[in-house]
């Protein structure tokens, strides 16, 4: 995550690290991109790409956060499967899909065999005292996010992601 040092940086020069790290993730896999790329279109020295981030991951950690939450905003919590339905069918003009390709067939697997936490997302585990409501919703969580990791793997079986969510709202007014 960025530094203090960073977070002090005008608003201006933060969103001009931001849009050269973004722009690196998107076009090359986290194995791929090179500091010296984001520092040549960011016009700064590696010695301040550095003061900022600790390394190439936690910059690539921080613009993931970001592109989480950007999407987050967009889901509608009353209806969450609309919501990814929505998101999927707009996804290949959406301006994350560059990045979010990279991360679902690559980076989110580098992450992980780095044992980088933020990798393994925020995943809960049910309590005992969980209702059928909490485990209703739990698993319609549980189901859009393997639905949009199949998206990614597999663009072309965007229909049959399509029904399936259709199937899954369909289980979830049912039961």
């Amino acid at each position: 995550m960025p530094t203090k040092t960073f977070l002090n940086l005008s608003a201006e020069k933060q969103h001009t690290m931001y849009a050269a790290m973004y722009a690196e993730f998107s076009t090359y896999t986290l194995a791929e991109a090179k500091i010296s790329n984001i520092v040549t279109t960011a016009h700064i020295s590696r010695g301040s790409f550095y003061t900022y981030f600790d390394d190439i991951d936690d910059a690539y950690q921080w613009v993931l956060n970001d592109v989480i939450a950007d999407i987050h905003q967009t889901i509608d919590k009353k209806d969450i499967i609309s919501s990814t339905e929505a998101f999927i069918l707009k996804a290949k003009t959406s301006p994350h899909f560059d990045f979010l390709s990279h991360y679902y067939i690559v980076n989110e697997a580098f992450l992980q065999q780095k044992n980088v936490k933020a990798a393994q997302h925020d995943f809960r585990l049910l309590d005992t005292n969980s209702t059928a409501d909490d485990i209703s919703q739990w698993l319609v969580i549980q189901s859009v996010h393997q639905l949009i990791r199949a998206f990614f793997l597999n663009p072309d079986k965007q229909a049959h992601i399509i029904t399936t969510l259709h199937m899954l709202k369909n289980w979830r007014t049912v039961g």
